[in-house]
C-alpha cells in the first residue's frame, strides 16, 4: 500500500509500507528488521527524486527492491541532506542513502554494500585547460555543492574555493557563466543538470577525480537492537543485481 505524499517547503514525505503477501521464507528474514524501518534521503537526481508525483531514481528503486526481498515494511522520508544524517545520529531514523563512506559517518552508523556507484569528475569552464597543478589550485576559482563532502574536500586539499551554490542547477550556471573556472560535481548528477539546462553531456571538458561506492547508513544503535538486519540487507541487495 501506498500512501500519498505529503509536501512542505523544507520536506517531502513517502510512506511506502510493504503490504505484499509474504511467504514463509520472507516472513523468517522480516523478523530481523523493525515493524517500520524507517529510512531518510535528500532530493538528488538521478540517484532519488520526486518526479511525476512518485519518488524514484536509480538508488531509490534498488532500496526498495532490497527490501520487498526482505519483505521489510519501510517509510522513507526526504529532506534536507544535513537533516537527514542528523535523523539517524540522534536515532529517529535507522539509516539514510545514498552515500559514500566517511570517518565521521562511521562513528555512529555502517554502510551497507554498494547500491550505487559514484564518479566524481571536474568540470572546466569554457577557455579554461582541463589541466590541474598545484599553482591552479591556487589561481582557479573552484566550487561544488555547499556542505557536500565534496565543498569539503576541496577546503581540506587548498584548493581556492568560492561561491556557495545549494544544487548542481546553480553550480552548472557559475561555470557556464565563468563565475567559476572548474566545478566539482558527481557524473550522473552534472548530466542530469546539463540535461535540464538543454545542453550537451560534452559542453563542458572533464576530468575525473575519482569513483566511489554508495550505500545506506544505519544507525549503530539500531543494528545492535537488530543484529540481524544488516547481513540480511546486504543479501538482498544481491539479489537486486542488474
Amino acid at each position: 500500500m501506498l500512501k500519498k505524499f505529503a509536501r512542505s517547503k523544507h520536506q517531502i514525505r513517502v510512506i511506502a509500507l510493504s503490504m505484499l503477501c509474504i511467504t514463509g521464507s520472507a516472513l523468517a528474514e522480516t523478523s530481523v528488521g523493525p515493524s517500520r524501518l524507517l529510512l531518510t534521503t535528500q532530493n538528488w537526481p538521478p540517484y532519488q527524486e520526486y518526479k511525476n508525483g512518485i519518488m524514484q531514481g536509480i538508488a531509490l528503486d534498488k532500496v526498495k527492491c532490497t527490501l520487498s526481498k526482505m519483505g521489510q515494511p519501510y517509510q522513507i522520508t526526504m529532506t534536507k541532506w544535513s537533516e537527514a544524517q542528523l535523523k539517524v545520529h540522534s536515532g529517529t531514523q535507522h539509516g539514510f542513502f545514498v552515500a559514500t563512506r566517511t570517518k565521521e559517518r562511521d562513528e555512529y552508523a555502517t554502510l551497507s554494500l554498494p547500491i550505487a556507484e559514484q564518479k566524481l569528475e571536474f568540470y572546466f569552464a569554457p577557455g579554461v585547460e582541463p589541466k590541474l597543478t598545484e599553482l591552479s589550485k591556487i589561481n582557479l576559482k573552484f566550487s561544488a555543492k555547499f556542505g557536500s563532502n565534496k565543498w569539503f574536500w576541496l577546503k581540506r586539499h587548498g584548493y581556492n574555493v568560492v561561491k556557495q551554490p545549494r544544487n548542481a542547477k546553480v553550480l552548472l550556471k557559475l561555470l557556464k557563466d565563468r563565475e567559476i573556472d572548474v566545478a566539482l560535481e558527481d557524473e550522473l548528477v552534472f548530466n542530469e543538470a546539463l540535461e535540464q539546462a538543454s545542453l550537451p553531456t560534452d559542453y563542458f571538458k572533464r576530468k575525473v577525480l575519482e569513483t566511489k561506492n554508495m550505500g545506506v547508513y544505519f544507525s549503530k544503535r539500531f543494528l545492535e537492537k537488530y543484529p540481524g538486519f544488516l547481513k540480511a540487507f546486504n543479501s538482498a541487495i544481491l539479489k537486486c543485481e542488474g
